[in-house]
């Protein structure tokens, strides 16, 4: 699990990885919303759960896999209301060449456990992410037809009537998004 290197290699990593820490770990739970995922065509060989991959220690493993990530911080107000527009939103990714898969996580805040610290402001509370077969297939996504249609205002609907006041916007600042490339990819024959 550790790639390959020495022991002692792998200690002294995590020693300087942690002193670059300004307090403890925070973790963060989330619940899956909304999943969906295509059959992949091959599955990596696992050795007790694990991929078993040859690793020098001097070279990165080759990307296998490119992760889209938008964090939203949506008020719990306004939860109700985000999560129906995801749930209600028509998807076109399993027609894209080179979608993996899609998940929608909502944080647990009600999580109980070590090192579980309460959820400030500027911790998101819902977290998209889209894995695709690299960054040219997301790109293409991006820039085609799927990604306009699911990002369109409604067409066809009657106007309706003008509120008093505009409504809230469903977040209380513009989502982040937070892009990786994976290594090491573990998948099932069903899918992610």
């Amino acid at each position: 699990a550790h790639g390959g290197t020495s022991l002692f290699a792998f200690v002294t990593t995590m020693v300087k990885s942690a002193m670059v820490l300004t307090g403890a770990p925070k973790p963060a739970f989330y619940d899956g919303l909304l999943q969906q995922s295509t059959i992949p065509d091959q599955v990596p060989e696992t050795v007790n759960g694990w991929r078993s991959v040859e690793a020098d220690g001097v070279n990165l493993l080759p990307s296998e896999a490119f992760i889209a990530c938008n964090q939203f911080f949506v008020p719990s107000s306004n939860a109700v209301a985000f999560e129906n527009r995801w749930a209600n939103r028509t998807s076109k990714l399993k027609e894209c060449e080179g979608f993996i898969s899609f998940s929608m996580l909502r944080r647990d805040i009600k999580a109980k456990g070590h090192g579980v610290s309460p959820m400030g402001e500027e911790e998101p509370t819902y977290v998209s992410t889209t894995v695709w077969k690299d960054r040219q297939a997301f790109e293409n996504w991006k820039n085609g037809n799927a990604f306009k249609e699911a990002h369109a205002e409604k067409k066809g609907e009657e106007p309706k009537e003008q509120p008093q006041q505009p409504p809230a916007p469903l977040w209380s600042k513009p989502p982040v998004p937070v892009f990786y490339e994976s290594t090491l990819v573990i998948s099932s024959p069903d899918g992610a």
